[in-house]
């Protein structure tokens, strides 16, 4: 019963937005916007606050959210973390107790919609303000970013304004929008006039198309040393995200893994970032 009802409220959703496309594209695009970046999971679980709530920072303001980042303090170099899509930073827990015993100073922080932070949506060029913020407090010499944080890592290091770091580690990114808005076209039964209103409202309020928009293409742009680890079984985002990533990168290490599926929680993988970040 209950999937029957999720399919009947995704294909109700979809009408909606199709017959919106009609009558008001402008309208059409921002509603199929809201709903796909608009997190469904993300918030912080009792089970998660004993380990989080002690290490809190002072909130951050950006661009009028409360965003929540968290400190290890450590005397080595600092490290910020940046998690992924319906995540929040407990998910770097086993690494965090890695990379303390580096004696790293460790930095983490919940995206908006996630965790303790504020906020309804969230989108790349967001996180990346946010991450832009992160970095001129706390000055971090490596970012490591898991998924979509992976695809915001990059984007932010291509941007000309990016304070530029001595290593970068992406775990499990994806790489073109486009493919990400097929897989929600498709979710939703969108019509092409509904999907060509979404595409002029990314050109029209971000000055891109989603076909310009990926990781491969931000990463060409990039010649800071990276460690990219992605499983051959993601069933998130696919490995050929990271090939092409690694491919248009100027210096860097590819490592593919099995059997751990999307979330890459390893003590081997652990080592291996320990490895990269110590060379």
């Amino acid at each position: 019963m209950q999937k029957l009802f999720k399919k009947l409220l995704v294909g109700s959703l979809g009408f909606y937005i199709n017959t919106l496309a009609y009558l008001s594209p402008r309208a059409s695009a921002r509603k199929a916007f809201r709903v796909f970046s608009k997190p469904r999971q993300g918030k912080i679980g009792p089970h998660h606050q004993d380990f989080l709530d002690s290490n809190l920072e002072p909130k951050l303001e950006v661009t009028g959210l409360s965003i929540q980042p968290y400190r290890w303090k450590g005397t080595g170099k600092t490290i910020v973390l940046v998690h992924g899509w319906e995540s929040h930073s407990h998910r770097w827990k086993e690494m965090i107790f890695r990379l303390q015993k580096e004696n790293y100073n460790i930095i983490a922080f919940d995206a908006p919609a996630h965790g303790y932070s504020d906020g309804k949506y969230l989108y790349v060029p967001i996180y990346s303000k946010v991450l832009d913020q992160v970095i001129a407090i706390y000055q971090p010499a490596f970012l490591i970013g898991h998924s979509m944080g992976g695809m915001t890592v990059l984007y932010n290091q291509a941007q000309d304004s990016g304070t530029r770091m001595e290593k970068l580690v992406i775990l499990g990114a994806p790489d073109k929008l486009e493919s990400l808005v097929d897989q929600y076209r498709a979710i939703l039964g969108l019509n092409q006039k509904a999907i060509d209103a979404l595409e002029a409202f990314f050109k029209r309020r971000f000055n891109f198309k989603t076909k310009d928009f990926s990781s491969s293409a931000f990463a060409k742009k990039i010649q800071t040393p990276t460690l990219l680890i992605h499983d051959k079984e993601d069933t998130i985002t696919p490995a050929s995200g990271s090939r092409a990533i690694h491919k248009a990168l100027k210096n860097s290490e590819y490592i593919e893994t099995e059997g751990l599926n999307h979330s890459l929680y390893d003590r081997e993988v652990n080592e291996k970032i320990i490895t990269f970040l110590s060379k």
